[in-house]
């Protein structure tokens, strides 16, 4: 199986969004992590924990704390993998993996729920990490 990523990019910090896709995408979905901490791969560390629904609220409060949470369904063979990234400016990264095969199908549900949002699909898209990297990389 090959999949395809499609992402949706919210360009401004929208908590209201990052809710609906998990609510409504990602059921069944469980995080890939067993800890977390923000900032990642950099000090000082301003929060750590071991829940995730602790670093879910803490990313969500406010914006400018960034963090990326990637997600696995072991039962979903079309749609496997999924990742939430939110960046430091407040753009946000709503990503499925999906197979090559039902990345039509999936896009055209991305593009449903969010249709005020760009869509990307691609083999190997690297998720930006803030608006201004988003626009150069359109380019």
């Amino acid at each position: 199986m090959e999949l395809m990523d499609i992402v949706i990019f919210v360009s401004s910090f929208s908590k209201d969004k990052v809710i609906y896709f998990k609510n409504n995408f990602l059921q069944g979905y469980v995080s890939s992590e067993e800890y977390y901490e923000s900032p990642k791969y950099s000090s000082p560390v301003m929060f750590e924990t071991e829940n995730f629904l602790d670093m879910w609220n803490y990313v969500l409060d406010e914006i400018g704390r960034s963090f990326t949470f990637y997600f696995d369904n072991d039962n979903n063979q079309f749609c496997p993998k999924a990742a939430i990234q939110i960046n430091n400016d407040g753009s946000i990264c709503l990503v499925l993996s999906v197979d090559s095969e039902y990345s039509d199908e999936y896009q055209s549900k991305l593009k449903s729920a969010f249709p005020n949002d760009d869509c990307i699909v691609s083999y190997s898209y690297f998720m930006p990490f803030s608006r201004e990297d988003f626009k150069k990389n359109l380019n």
